[in-house]
């Protein structure tokens, strides 16, 4: 490092400035000299030196006066400032050392003891620089690492909220909102084997963007080309716009963090697919119910009225036969045979009908039944149809709530 040190000297006796010059150019160090205060000052502020040896006594500002400017100044601030002074006293290394000096030469000096004291500065200098560069280093990993904490976090913070979000619109909201904290500008394809639904930052696919998408489907994970990036997840696939590629750092961690956010999506749209098939099937399951408490319905109004119809038939019946008896002047044992006939038949016929009331019964508490749970999917569709949709609820409706037996 020697031959890029710059020292200042700053005294008023060109002796003294002469001796430091062939001390210090003898070893490759560059020498600067000023007479004055006023002077070095100017000198100093002009071009920072890496030493300044600076004498005490001088017309014009003294060295203290003149330390104390160099300390206030943010050019020299830093600056290692060594006294050179012809008085030895501890009150004076005192007065230098709350001045801002760094060290304290007496006059006359040894040029090898000047030398030695340039060294050790030119040392402290050298360490100083390995020290900066290193906490420029450490504070550097330590920002990347908060930037990259503070990235998780959002991620986390997005995996945490992806299953609140209950249909491809919100959760794509939720994408966007936390990707707009890296400044990321995207376009989103969430597809399912019916319809693609289509999302962007702004609001706003062009159809290049829309075709490059659907055709970057069949390729690789992760296509780059410039500032953009596609990446491709089984249903998923996202175009961001604007990769920070003039910052190397960023845009390795955006590469990273990307997958975790498609990863977390990937789960919730094969959960709203199966959420959306069981919708369906409870549709489904719906409308048979319906057609079976409809059928049931007809069955037992047709069997009450059969029951009726036979009961009137066997009622007038009766009264026919009672009069036809009249008519035919049978003896005791021929109508007593008849009777019994007619008695046996009837019988046979009031269990038929008592079979067919308790037929008409079952087929009501399984039609009640039946009502009953139709009611409570019917409610469950309602309200799952509700939480997945974002416009008016599509309603699904069992019309036969008129219909009630007996």
């Amino acid at each position: 490092m020697a031959s890029k040190v710059d020292v200042l000297i700053v005294d008023d006796d060109k002796v003294v400035q002469k001796i430091v010059k062939r001390s210090l150019e003898s070893e490759g160090i560059t020498v600067r000299s000023a007479l004055n205060g006023e002077d070095g000052l100017a000198e100093a502020n002009n071009s920072t030196p890496d030493i300044i040896l600076l004498d005490v006594e001088m017309p014009g500002l003294s060295g203290y006066e003149v330390c104390h400017q160099l300390r206030e100044s943010p050019k020299t601030s830093d600056v290692p400032v060594v006294f050179i002074s012809s008085h030895s006293s501890l009150r004076e290394r005192m007065q230098g050392y709350e001045a801002g000096a760094d060290d304290y030469l007496v006059k006359p000096f040894d040029p090898e003891h000047l030398m030695a004291k340039v060294r050790v500065l030119i040392k402290y200098l050298e360490k100083k620089a390995s020290l900066e560069e290193r906490y420029k280093l450490a504070e550097k990993t330590a920002l990347t690492a908060m930037t990259g904490t503070s990235e998780l976090g959002v991620a986390m913070d997005f995996m945490t909220k992806i299953f609140s979000y209950n249909n491809y619109e919100t959760l794509a909201q939720g994408f966007f909102l936390a990707t707009g904290q890296f400044g990321l500008n995207c376009c989103l394809l969430l597809a399912d084997e019916s319809e693609s639904h289509w999302f962007a930052t702004d609001g706003n696919i062009s159809p290049l963007e829309k075709e490059m998408i659907e055709m970057a489907e069949k390729e690789t994970r992760i296509i780059d080309f410039g500032s953009r990036t596609i990446v491709n997840y089984p249903g998923i696939c996202l175009l961001v716009r604007n990769m920070p590629i003039e910052d190397m750092e960023r845009y390795g961690r955006t590469k990273d963090i990307l997958p975790v956010f498609l990863q977390g999506m990937e789960a919730k749209v094969h959960a709203l697919q199966t959420e959306l098939a069981l919708m369906q099937q409870s549709e489904d399951l719906l409308r048979s119910f319906g057609r079976i408490r409809t059928d049931l319905y007809y069955l037992a109004k047709t069997l009450m009225t059969n029951q009726e119809d036979s009961a009137k038939v066997m009622h007038q019946m009766m009264r026919d036969l009672n009069l036809d008896l009249l008519r035919m002047a049978l003896d005791d044992d021929q109508e007593k045979y008849l009777l019994n006939r007619i008695e046996s038949a009837i019988e046979e016929a009031a269990k038929r009908i008592d079979a067919s009331t308790f037929i008409a019964n079952s087929l009501s508490n399984v039609f009640l039944n039946l009502k009953t749970v139709t009611g409570k999917q019917q409610n469950l569709v309602e309200t799952f149809i509700a939480r997945h949709t974002t416009g008016p609820a599509k309603e699904v409706v069992i019309d036969d709530d008129n219909i009630e037996l007996f």
